[in-house]
């Protein structure tokens, strides 16, 4: 399989916790430009191909007018065959979302909506810097099912802090009593830089301990299976059959396109990322040069290290014989003084030539993957 990202560098407001690149409406005059040059990088992609999924990010792709979004639609139509296409994602922020943004989307195809409510909260919308409420957050939900989306994902943030464990606890009580398909649930990471940050090194903010936050995980895991989500990823949970393909064909070690500035490909055993900047992204594709600030060529072993961590974020992990076939090489070839220790340590687990993380693990993850790397 293969994928292709778009980065819609927009957002109505910069939330305190996020790094990821965007601009604001205060700082750029319109996105006609950004639409312009986002058609010139799709043009440039090889003509053969075909993604088997497309995901629209950010930003906030809903912060785009419709005349805009349908515009970004439109180029796609017109560069990509996507005729291969079986699911095709946008993300959504309920303080953005209008039923003539959702008909836009729903007529250029996309079948799957994400929509960031983060939490149901009040003072944990304020700490996070959101500009919704918990009403608009459900209203936006009804909106999509409304316009006709029945494969919808809500994300919700773990570990705000302030919140109590009642109120972790109510947040996925009410996102499972919604219904949605898929549910996100991510752990606050405190990016450098960022105001959530410099407010918790100032003491301002206290962030959970590891204690609480693990509490919190596993009874949220709870809720959410009981409510009927497999939970097939550290950090995801959908109905049967509504796993997140995009994501999962990242996980897999599938190649992908990401365009727009700050969009990471992975292409052929390259890796490379645009710049992280509109105007000079916007600069060098009119000049016809290439957007990337990055490249990287990864070896067959390299990229089948990184293939096995992150294969294992998938709860079931991956059939040993299958990993072979995929990337050539053998796990334990590759680090299997590593997989031996997490097993005795009782992180990993391979059952019936499967390895997986066990269920403990799966609160410190990255540990082991740090371990295996």
């Amino acid at each position: 399989m293969t994928g292709l990202y778009i980065h819609v560098p927009l957002c109505e407001k910069r939330c305190r916790y996020c790094d990821f690149y965007k601009v604001t409406p205060g700082e750029v005059d319109s996105m006609d430009l950004y639409l312009q040059c986002l058609e010139i990088e799709l043009r440039r992609l090889p003509g053969d191909f075909a993604p088997d999924t497309v995901f629209i990010g950010g930003g906030t792709p809903t912060a785009l007018s419709p005349a805009e979004y349908s515009r970004l639609l439109e180029s796609l139509h017109r560069r990509i065959n996507l005729s291969e296409v079986v699911e095709f994602s946008s993300e959504a922020n309920p303080g953005t979302l209008t039923p003539e943004k959702l008909a836009v989307m729903k007529a250029g195809g996309v079948n799957r909506v994400s929509i960031g409510v983060q939490s149901f909260n009040p003072r944990a919308l304020q700490l996070l810097g959101r500009i919704h409420n918990a009403k608009e957050a459900i209203e936006g939900y009804h909106l999509l099912r409304e316009a006709g989306f029945d494969n919808v994902n809500i994300d919700l943030i773990q570990s705000i802090p302030g919140m109590t464990s009642d109120e972790v606890l109510a947040d996925a009580l009410k996102v499972a009593e919604l219904g949605p398909e898929h549910i996100s649930f991510y752990n606050l990471i405190y990016e450098p830089g960022t105001p959530l940050t410099e407010a918790r090194d100032k003491g301002l903010v206290i962030p959970p301990d590891e204690d609480e936050e693990a509490d919190n995980y596993f009874a949220v895991k709870a809720v959410l299976e009981n409510a009927g989500y497999g939970h097939y990823e550290t950090s995801n949970f959908s109905k049967g059959g509504k796993e997140c393909r995009h994501n999962v064909l990242y996980w897999q070690g599938g190649e992908y396109f990401g365009c727009g500035p700050s969009g990471h490909s992975h292409w052929h055993g390259k890796r490379f990322g645009n710049i992280a900047d509109l105007d000079r992204y916007c600069n060098r594709l009119l000049k016809e040069e290439n957007p990337f600030d990055e490249i990287e060529f990864l070896t067959k072993e390299e990229k089948a290290r990184e293939t096995l961590v992150m294969w294992l974020r998938l709860t079931n992990g991956f059939n040993l014989d299958e990993f072979k076939r995929v990337s050539g090489f053998c796990a334990y070839d590759l680090c299997g003084a590593g997989i031996e220790s997490m097993i005795e340590e009782k992180l990993l687990q391979c059952v019936e030539n499967r390895l997986s993380l066990t269920p403990n693990a799966l609160f410190v993850s990255n540990a082991v993957f740090s371990a295996l790397l």
